[in-house]
C-alpha cells in the first residue's frame, strides 16, 4: 500500500516527521555533482541513520527524538563537503545545507 508517496513498510521505519524541507542552492548543487539524490539523505535522517557523526551527537539525536530536540545528520559528499540536514523540535522544518569546511 502506498500513502503520500511512502509505502507503508517505509512509513513504519521513519521516527519523525520532516515537515517542510528546505535546501541552499550550494546543497543541491554539491548533491547534483556528486550523484546523490536528497531524497535518499532524507530517508536516512528520518529513519535515524544520522550518517557522518560523533557517537555523542547521534546519542543527542536519540534522546532528541523523544524530547523533541532538533535533530542533525551530516552526510559526507566526496570532495565536495558535508551536507548537514536538520530537523526542529516541532518538527515542521527540516534544512539542508552544505559544509564546505568538512570536506
Amino acid at each position: 500500500m502506498v500513502h503520500n508517496g511512502t509505502t507503508l513498510l517505509e512509513q513504519t521505519k521513519q521516527k519523525f516527521d520532516l515537515g517542510r524541507v528546505v535546501i541552499t542552492p550550494a546543497a543541491t548543487a554539491a548533491l547534483d555533482a556528486s550523484g546523490n539524490a536528497l531524497a535518499d539523505l532524507l530517508e536516512r535522517h528520518q529513519t535515524g541513520d544520522w550518517g557522518d557523526v560523533t557517537q555523542h551527537e547521534s546519542s543527542v539525536n536519540e534522546r532528541g527524538l523523544v524530547e523533541q530536540f532538533n535533530l542533525q545528520s551530516a552526510y559526507d559528499i566526496a570532495r565536495l563537503g558535508r551536507l548537514v540536514v536538520v530537523t526542529n523540535g516541532p518538527r515542521t522544518l527540516t534544512m539542508v545545507h552544505l559544509d564546505r569546511s568538512s570536506g
